[in-house]
């Protein structure tokens, strides 16, 4: 690269940026200012991986200018694969600032929002000033006018990448998903288009298959009102999961979101109208059992239920009987508005604790477990056995939610003792 001039510019106090004259990259001056049809793809490739540091070939080229209120060029590449510490905070973002073909700074932050930070290459604007600094470009018209024609540019050029190539954008989703549902959280204008470029894996797709959430808002079901998602580590847990019990059972289609953030992003997310919910969150009926049905059987087990709250309220919300369980005995669910078990993960990674919220333990009325614990009730409510199961059945919903127990040695010892005891009985008969 070789530099004909270079002066320093004071632009503020205790801050100096180098701008450079005019610059020649490859042999060639100005790439960006050139016609699309002048520059050949090894010139791309020469430029992108000059900028970047990457050794790869840039997936996609973004090469236009915009006249009108702001005149600029701009020269962007989309990367293929996502650069080591792109989820750091220190990472820097922004395309390398040109005025007028004079170099300003080589990541401007300001002319691109951070759910796009993947981006790299050249904006070169001719409405800026020369001695602009980064104070002035936050309070520039022009510098949000810029992004704002950037965002829409690159969001569009994915949007199209999904369409027409859909199997390069598959590899570009791998590497680059997470970073772009960020957009959903801190980009509200434009959240249902960010949304559009999303894929997920859901109940109804085959491994390594995915859907979008515009494709599940069409598949829903007649007088469904909410799009269930399930947040997971891998699909494979989140298919195994007692929550989709019942879901699955009716054939209600769930998306699985295995990314760390999901939890955050998706809460509050609306899409068309239709409200994202948790299948692990809040209360879930479904069509069947009618209003007199419920009311008969909470009636039935009503004893039973208040044994357990009353036992067990330490620890818990409420308890309730379930709609979402078809196999399992239990759950314990979060309450609406409350963090999930898998948040308060992603809290403890960041190092802070998370805010303590009990659990509501949701109770299957169906599984032989609460018939018989139902009955053991009837004949003796004070039972230190029965006390005992009940503690037992709150650490299994503990485990199902993927936590610990909350005593592991007494957990351990209490299902020692029910094996012998049914060994022994076993044995008698």
């Amino acid at each position: 690269m070789d530099v004909e001039k270079e002066q320093e510019s004071s632009l503020k106090k205790g801050e100096k940026i180098k701008v450079k004259e005019e610059e020649t990259i490859n042999s060639q001056k100005a790439l960006w200012l050139k016609g699309k049809d002048e520059i050949t793809q090894e010139e791309h490739n020469e430029f992108y991986r000059h900028i970047s540091h990457d050794f790869s070939d840039p997936a996609k080229i973004i090469h236009y200018r915009a006249e009108g209120t702001s005149e600029f060029a701009s020269l962007l590449y989309i990367p293929e694969k996502a650069p080591y510490g792109i989820l750091f905070r220190d990472y820097k973002i922004g395309p390398m600032l040109y005025v007028k073909r004079v170099k300003i700074m080589d990541n401007c932050e300001d002319l691109i929002p951070p759910y796009l930070r993947f981006v790299k290459g050249v904006v070169d604007s001719s409405d800026l000033p020369l001695n602009v600094s980064r104070e002035m470009l936050q309070n520039k018209r022009q510098v949000e006018v810029i992004k704002k024609s950037i965002t829409k540019k690159i969001l569009d050029t994915l949007s199209e990448m999904k369409q027409n190539d859909y199997e390069k954008y598959i590899s570009f989703h791998k590497e680059f998903g997470r970073v772009i549902k960020e957009g959903l959280h801190y980009d509200f204008s434009r959240r249902e288009s960010i949304a559009d470029l999303l894929l997920f894996e859901s109940t109804k797709t085959e491994p390594d298959k995915y859907t979008t959430i515009q494709n599940y808002v069409e598949g829903m079901k007649e007088k469904q009102e909410e799009i269930y998602y399930i947040s997971a580590q891998t699909r494979q847990e989140a298919l195994q999961s007692p929550y989709l019990e019942n879901f699955l059972d009716k054939g209600y289609e769930v998306l699985i979101m295995t990314d760390d953030i999901d939890e955050l992003l998706m809460a509050g997310f609306e899409y068309k109208g239709k409200k994202l919910k948790s299948v692990i969150k809040g209360d879930v009926s479904f069509e069947g059992k009618d209003k007199k049905e419920r009311e008969a059987e909470t009636k039935e087990f009503a004893g039973i239920i208040n044994l357990i709250k009353d036992t067990l309220k330490d620890d818990i919300k409420d308890a309730r009987l379930s709609s979402r369980l078809k196999d399992s005995p239990c759950c314990l669910v979060a309450d609406e508005g409350d963090i999930d078990p898998q948040m308060e993960k992603v809290f403890r990674a960041m190092g802070q604790e998370p805010p303590v919220s009990k659990r509501i333990l949701e109770i299957n009325a169906g599984h032989p477990l609460f018939s018989a614990m139902k009955a053991a009730y009837a004949k003796n409510a004070g039972s230190a056995e029965l006390a005992e199961n009940i503690r037992l059945l709150y650490d299994q919903a503990l485990i199902l939610e993927g936590s610990k127990p909350k005593n592991p040695a007494e957990f351990a010892k209490a299902v020692a003792r029910l094996m012998a005891a049914a060994i022994e009985r076993n044995a008698v008969i």
